[in-house]
Formats: structure tokens, sequence, C-alpha cells
């Protein structure tokens, strides 16, 4: 299977254009929107009665976050509002076991009308044939809204495999208050990095014991921290899988520039202690609370963190800013598409697209963007004023280092497989090394590769 990839430049160059000439015209568009809304109003189901009683289950990531869970409720309580006849049903289920989910399902042919999807995983859903062609079933002319190669990236061989809801770049998030206080400015290098780490980890209250971090780091071995070290390792310049001059997989984690990376992120926690104790057990909740407490001062993540974090402190609005992942090399940042799949067994194909539409509509986009952090998908939303503001301006400038997922079938499982190579030298009685733990990712990233040949 091939997909034709669009570099992420247009991306980012029409979403900075668009803010230096950031005018009312995301109020026009979300006002136009919402006389259009009347529009999602008629006969849902494939043509049915619309007053006969629908049921729709959604298995959604979002519902397990603060305040994204919130803002998505009251989309779908807004939309069973204007469809009486309508019933939205949430399934709960955390990012880091969504894959899982999905298989489970898939073998007992239980999935669900719609379900969490993204280009990391997409090839396996398609492969499964649980993901409806979304090209068909959603309109060309309503996909021209979204930014081509947003829509390049959440398809395979033109076919649309979920609606991309929201872009969520990896790239740092930093307490600006903190930096002024030690008049730090936001590294642009790895060098720079540890400087500011070091002089943010300190003791503030006097018992001879640090009780302030300069990084929040997430050491779990799952999709939140696998994802969150993927850009490290690439601004290291190796990649955990690419295609070589032949068109051959091959991966670099056995490379030297790999290990460097490794180790240096190993580093910050074991030699410079610029982490917070018990960090193997850090999931992302765990680090967006102590960014939001005090505890720590730097996280990498995606700018949905910017609503957990501020649902936890709303004193910190105004005191979040963003920058891309420090350079070794280069910068890098994951694409960070999220949207819904609409399951190809499902038999509210027609009324689930209905939906999907009204919780993209420009108005319910914005609103889940300024609520929770994530970029809109959008071309109309560009020129939001919110994505100029110090907290969403590096996410925006860091689209323009993102890389597109690998197209490989098992990429879901690289997560795991540079997840197990931190902990293996995190771990408090390791006495594995970088090498030995490359070496390990190396053998499992090309096992993966010999059966993709297959």
């Amino acid at each position: 299977m091939k997909m034709k990839r669009v570099s992420v430049m247009s991306l980012a160059v029409v979403l900075s254009a668009s803010i230096v000439g950031c005018s009312s015209n995301t109020d026009k568009a979300a006002n136009t929107d919402n006389a259009a809304k009347g529009a999602t109003t008629g006969q849902v189901s494939g043509g049915a009665d619309k007053n006969k009683p629908v049921t729709l289950t959604i298995m959604s990531a979002t519902q397990t976050e603060k305040p994204g869970g919130d803002i998505e409720k009251e989309i779908a309580e807004a939309y069973m509002k204007l469809h009486p006849n309508v019933k939205i049903e949430f399934m709960g289920i955390p990012m880091n076991d969504m894959y899982k989910k999905i298989s489970v399902l898939a073998a007992a042919d239980q999935m669900p009308d719609a379900f969490t999807n993204t280009p990391e995983y997409m090839y396996n859903a398609y492969g499964m044939n649980v993901t409806e062609d979304l090209t068909k079933l959603l309109g060309a002319d309503y996909l021209k809204e979204f930014y081509p190669n947003v829509i390049e990236e959440s398809s395979i061989d033109g076919k649309l495999q979920f609606i991309p809801w929201t872009s969520t770049p990896q790239a740092l998030i930093y307490r600006a208050d903190m930096f002024d206080k030690e008049g730090l400015k936001a590294p642009e290098t790895w060098d720079d990095f540890l400087a500011a780490a070091q002089k943010l980890t300190k003791d503030t209250n006097g018992d001879g014991k640090p009780d302030q971090w300069g990084f929040a780091m997430i050491g779990t071995r799952n999709t939140s921290g696998g994802t969150r070290f993927l850009p490290v390792l690439r601004s290291f310049g190796a990649e955990e899988v690419r295609k070589d001059a032949n068109g051959k997989w091959v991966t670099d984690l056995d490379s030297a520039k790999a290990k460097d990376a490794l180790q240096f992120y190993a580093d910050l926690n074991n030699k410079y202690k610029v982490v917070p104790t018990g960090v193997t057990e850090t999931g992302f909740p765990e680090a967006a609370s102590m960014v939001a407490t005090g505890k720590a001062a730097m996280l990498i993540s995606g700018p949905n963190a910017l609503g957990t974090i501020l649902s936890q402190n709303p004193e910190l609005k105004g005191k979040l800013y963003s920058a891309p992942v420090p350079m070794k090399e280069k910068h890098s940042a994951t694409f960070g598409l999220l949207g819904y799949s609409v399951s190809a067994s499902s038999k509210n194909k027609e009324a689930i697209a209905d939906y999907l539409k009204f919780l993209l509509n420009n108005e319910n986009a914005l609103k889940f963007a300024d609520g929770t952090g994530p970029l809109p998908t959008k071309v109309a939303l560009a020129s939001s004023p919110s994505l100029s503001a110090p907290d969403k301006a590096g996410f925006v400038k860091a689209l323009q280092y993102a890389y597109h997922a690998p197209t490989i079938s098992t990429y879901s499982q690289f997560y795991d497989i540079v997840a197990e190579a931190y902990q293996g030298l995190l771990a408090s009685n390791s006495k594995m090394t970088a090498d030995d733990a490359m070496k390990k990712a190396a053998a499992r990233a090309n096992e993966l590769i010999a059966k993709e040949g297959k």
C-alpha cells in the first residue's frame, strides 16, 4: 500500500501567514457555519425517518482527558438537542489502550459506530477492514474545508480513513513565569535545554532536597512515553524506521546517533537529576500535574497538555509558553493528527457522519481547540488570534519540522520498542547501557521490518 505524501510545510506556512494578518475572518466563518447548522437537523441514518430512534456509539480517547472530554460531551449534547431521536453513547478508552481495544472489538465483531484513530494506527485498522471510506461518506466538497496535506496524511490510496479533528505536534511547553524569574529564554538546542533544566532544579523550601525540577519527563512504557521520545531521537539525526534509497525499510536504532539520543535522555534523570523522582511511573497526567503545581518547569507534549494544565491551575493562563523541541542536528515534531474513523460494520454510517460534521463545524472546532489546546485542521480557522498567542505559537512553528508517520503497517509497535529502551536505562536498578538497549531495540525493529516484507 502506498500513500502520496505532501509536505507539512504548506500547513505551517498557511497558519503563519494567517496569524500575521488575522482579522475577523474566523468570526465570520463561525457565523456562516452557525447559519448553515440547520442543515444538520434534517434526516439522518440513510434517509430513514428522522424520528426513528438512533443510538450512536463512539469509542473516544478524548473522554479520558480533561477538559477535552467535557467539551466533547457538551458538543454531543448540543447535537442531541437538535436531533431528539439520536442518542450518543461514549466509550472512554485511554489512548495508550486504544489500539489494543480496537483489535479486540474487531475480532469479536463488536466495533462501535466510530472510534479514535491516528495516522500511526490507520494502516492496522485498514488491514483489518474495520474502516469505512470517508471520502465517499463525507463527500469531496466537504473535505475541501481541510488542509490538503491533512487529508493526505489521514488517507490510504485516496480513501480517507478518519476525519482529522485535531493536530497535536509535539513541542516544548514551559512555565514562562519560572523562566522569567531565572532570566532564561526558550531553549534552542539540547545544551540550552540542559542548562535551563539545571538552573530550574532547586530546593525552594530550604530542607536541603530539591522540590522543583527542570523537566517533567514522561517515562512510562506506553504510547504516551514513546511518542514524546521519538522527536528527541529524530532531533539527534536518527530515525526509528525509514525507507532507504532502494525503497526498503531500515532502522537507525542501532546507530551512534540513536545511542547518543537515548544516553542524553536517560542522563537527564540519572546523571543530571533534573527530572522528578519516580520517572518510570510518570505518565502524561502526572507530568502535566507537575507543571501545573510548579513541581516542574518544562514538558514535551502536544498542545492538548495546555488545557489539561490550565484545568488544574487556571492562574497559569498567559504563563504557559511553547517552543519547538530542542535540537542536536535539527528540530523535530510529530504531526499529531487525531480524529474519528467510522466503522465499516456500522449500521448508522450516515447518522454518525452527520454528527462528525457537526463536531467539526467551525464553531465547535474552534471551541474545542481554544478549550483544550490542539490546533484545528480546517482552513477557515487559521486566522484565529489564539494561534498567535505564546502558548500556541511554538506549536505552529513546530509544524515546520513535523515528519509524516512512516507507512509501515506495524508502526504503532515502534512506540513500545523505544519505550522499552529508555525504561531499560531509567530503571533504578538497571545495569543496561545505551548500546545494549539500542541493539535490542534494533533487533525488535528488524523483526517487524522482516515481517513487512513477507
